[in-house]
């Protein structure tokens, strides 16, 4: 079976890492002329988000076959409202993970274990490439194919901005920081590259990208985040949900399948995921969509999630902060190891602006 794969992002490689396992070799197209993408950063992988899968890492290993390394595992999360600041402190809340172009990044460490071959500096066009080959996966990490397919449907899109910054910080927290005043219904947050470095980044909704700068200034002089910047970055991003994620023989997984939500973008772990489970139904000849329902139920529950989050004024998030900072709350969120998503649902349906 000839199978070919557009994009070298985590859940491209992801599907051809398990696809060589399965007995087919893909052949990858990747738009840039190396792997990773050109912007340096750190994600998280949030234990939270995925229960009852307890840690995302292990999972991948035991489940997946992809054995992978952080840079370091997440104990701190530092949330900040207008008026307040909350602290949470555990062993089990999840990882930081390298993004970008450096060996430790995710993307080289699953690189490294690819035999396929990979076609460089190529633009691909999967309706091109589905008459060529007898599936064809897409992982562009955007919305564009499901457009051009017509399987789009658009909730908002977001402006995001991100910096590489010089400094202090501690490589085990995560800080985060809501403010409807630099923005709207979108959120910021700083994650540490290691002692020295951390990526900051700001996603707001409803404007247009030329009105980002504004943002972005307010953002850093109200948290006071005066670090020294070595680069900045943009995008937007759209937000919206993909109707169907196979049409004939063509697959979309990642980003470009729906497989992010708009809590905080955590689409790291469930891209993945769906690489791995494309793999399995192109090898199996299995119905991908059944395969993939409960990664895109509980994308569903954590979108609903955010749409609550959305309609939050400033004094809605103080409150929030507030509610999530009490002891009991916090223990049943980050120490119980029961899914509490649908808690925190109820929680936010409870209040009024």
């Amino acid at each position: 079976m000839r199978v070919a794969i557009i994009g070298a992002g985590p859940s491209g490689l992801a599907c051809a890492l398990q696809l060589q396992r399965l007995g087919i070799k893909p052949v990858v197209f990747e738009r840039f002329h190396r792997v990773g993408h050109p912007v340096e950063r750190a994600d998280i992988l949030l234990h939270l988000a995925w229960l009852p899968v307890k840690d995302q890492l292990d999972y991948l290993a035991r489940k997946c076959g992809l054995y992978l390394h952080p840079m370091a595992p997440l104990r701190t999360i530092i949330m900040y409202s207008p008026s307040r600041r909350m602290v949470i402190r555990s062993r089990r809340l999840g990882y930081l993970v390298h993004r970008g172009r450096s060996p430790l990044s995710i993307e080289n460490q699953l690189a490294a274990g690819l035999s396929s071959p990979v076609v460089f500096d190529t633009i691909a066009d999967p309706r091109d490439l589905a008459r060529e080959f007898d599936r064809v996966v897409v992982a562009t990490g955007d919305s564009i194919p499901a457009r051009q397919l017509g399987l789009w449907e658009e909730y908002d899109s977001v402006v995001i901005k991100g910096a590489l910054v010089l400094g202090q910080f501690d490589p085990h927290t995560f800080h985060m920081f809501w403010d409807t005043r630099y923005a709207n219904h979108g959120y910021g947050y700083l994650a540490p590259l290691d002692r020295g470095r951390a990526s900051i980044h700001l996603c707001v909704g409803g404007i247009k990208p030329e009105e980002m700068d504004d943002y972005w200034e307010l953002f850093l002089e109200a948290e006071k985040l005066h670090y020294h910047i070595i680069e900045t970055h943009e995008q937007q991003f759209h937000c919206g949900r993909v109707n169907r994620r196979q049409v004939g023989n063509i697959l979309l997984i990642g980003n470009s399948g729906g497989f992010v939500c708009n809590l905080l973008g955590l689409g790291l772990f469930p891209g993945m995921i769906s690489g791995v489970l494309a793999a399995r139904a192109i090898a199996g000849n299995d119905d991908y969509e059944r395969l993939v329902k409960p990664l895109t139920r509980r994308i569903n529950e954590l979108n609903e999630l955010r749409s609550k989050l959305d309609k939050l004024d400033n004094h809605g998030l103080d409150r929030l902060v507030g509610i999530l900072g009490m002891l009991g709350i916090k223990h049943l969120i980050y120490h119980s190891g029961l899914d509490i998503i649908p808690k925190i649902y109820a929680i936010l349906s409870g209040f009024k602006n």
